[in-house]
């Protein structure tokens, strides 16, 4: 198969995975193609309050922890653009765009997830068996023999594996967690190592060999959901006081529908002239280009989709600069085309040349701008950390749009009309 084929091939897989997500949620009538922010669709507001089991006021650090695990369960991709605001001394407002359903949100904070790690020895439990006393913490007194060797505080990070394409719980421990773990593996070889979750045995494997380096996998019959749901639930981490809901509700957008109706408009009349702009200045190519930027609208809305980003107005103005940033590489290539044909080259050549010398810049000023967001994405949290993830969606979708589809486009376009004069 030709390059040219595996490039079309390409091009239509990456389309492909674009589309599905929106077209399954347009199925859906009640399911918005991208889910819209607090201010252009409403969402769910609940107030929390923090009550330590001293009975005393919650410290600050206990506050912003407790801020951290809420944010990382709600919100662990940080791509929902959901707002936590402290309202006094011991209370918190937490503001979650889109949905419909406290009941749901007031659920997945008060979630718990106490992993243990426990010596049983010589005996092996069946997945489901209950070591705690139903509706409380405390072991069962037949099961109060057995000593937990580590916890989901050792955990550095929990995530989904696929070994034979069924759904595992994959899990690294912290440095210091993961020599003990090396050592107590060691010392037990051939014993049962069972792993409760809120004291329900999830499995209970025989330890074969000793185990370092500390990763591992959590088997069992689970489903794609019980995994996620497990290590949102690890990786969000305990909350550091209790919570109590004082109240929760459904709100409406924050803007008028008049304001968000001339958002859209302006949207429309930019991505008109900027076309405009592109067929006077560059005839043939800027329809090429036309046809690209409309193709990188339609990805970029569709991976946004894909992976629940929320779409505020301040987003929808950013969404919208990214348009005019993405014509970019096409204005460097076509120009750089314009040049190769003055110095005499055919209309072959000079493409082949403008896209080889264009492709340096286009590629070092967008890996600049990949490399800031990839440190925001890191060492940022909540809005920053979606910020950064659509960031480099636009970015990487703009450079498939400006580079690859634009030069399959052209490459069937010279072959067919051959007038130099109509590229320049």
């Amino acid at each position: 198969m030709s390059r040219r084929a595996w490039n079309w091939i390409i091009i239509a897989i990456v389309i492909v995975v674009a589309l599905i997500n929106p077209l399954y949620r347009s199925l859906n009538l009640h399911a918005p193609i991208v889910t819209l922010g607090l201010d252009l669709r409403g969402g769910v507001e609940v107030l929390l309050r923090a009550e330590p089991e001293n009975g005393q006021q919650p410290t600050d650090d206990q506050m912003r922890g407790v801020q951290y695990v809420v944010r990382n369960r709600v919100d662990p991709q940080g791509t929902k653009e959901i707002s936590l605001t402290q309202v006094g001394v011991d209370r918190i407002l937490l503001q979650v765009p889109g949905e419909r359903n406290p009941d749901a949100i007031l659920e997945i904070i008060g979630e718990t997830a106490l992993l243990e790690f426990v010596n049983t020895g010589d005996d092996s439990f069946e997945a489901g068996d209950n070591f705690n006393i139903e509706g409380t913490k405390e072991r069962k007194e037949e099961y109060a023999k057995y000593v937990t060797i580590l916890t989901g505080a050792d955990l550095k990070s929990a995530y989904t594996l696929f070994p034979n394409n069924r759904p595992t719980i994959g899990f690294e421990f912290k440095p210091e967690a993961a020599n003990a773990f090396g050592s107590f593996t060691n010392n037990h070889v051939h014993k049962y190592l069972t792993i409760l979750l809120d004291g329900v045995v999830l499995t209970s494997p025989v330890i074969n060999g000793p185990i370092w380096g500390g990763k591992g996998i959590i088997e069992g019959q689970f489903t794609i959901e019980e995994v996620d749901k497990i290590t949102r639930q690890l990786n969000a981490g305990a909350l550091p006081v209790p919570l109590t809901a004082l109240s929760s509700s459904v709100v409406g957008p924050t803007l008028g529908q008049q304001s968000i109706n001339k958002s859209y408009i302006a949207g429309l009349v930019g991505f008109i002239i900027v076309l405009i702009y592109m067929l006077v200045f560059y005839r043939l190519s800027g329809v090429v280009a036309a046809v690209a930027l409309s193709l990188y609208v339609v990805l970029v809305m569709g991976y946004f989709s894909l992976i629940n980003a929320t779409l505020t107005l301040p987003g929808i103005a950013g969404f919208l600069l990214s348009i005019g940033m993405a014509i970019d590489g096409n204005i460097i290539i076509f120009e750089r085309l314009k040049e190769e044909l003055r110095w005499g080259k055919t209309l072959v050549a000079a493409m082949e040349s403008a896209f080889a010398r264009a492709w340096v810049a286009i590629l070092d000023g967008n890996v600049t701008t990949l490399i800031a967001a990839a440190v925001l994405y890191f060492f940022g949290t909540g809005p920053v950390k979606g910020f950064a993830v659509t960031l480099s969606i636009g970015i990487l979708l703009s450079m498939f749009s400006a580079v690859f589809v634009t030069r399959n486009i052209m490459e069937l376009l010279v072959r067919s009309v051959r007038q130099p004069k109509l590229y320049s």
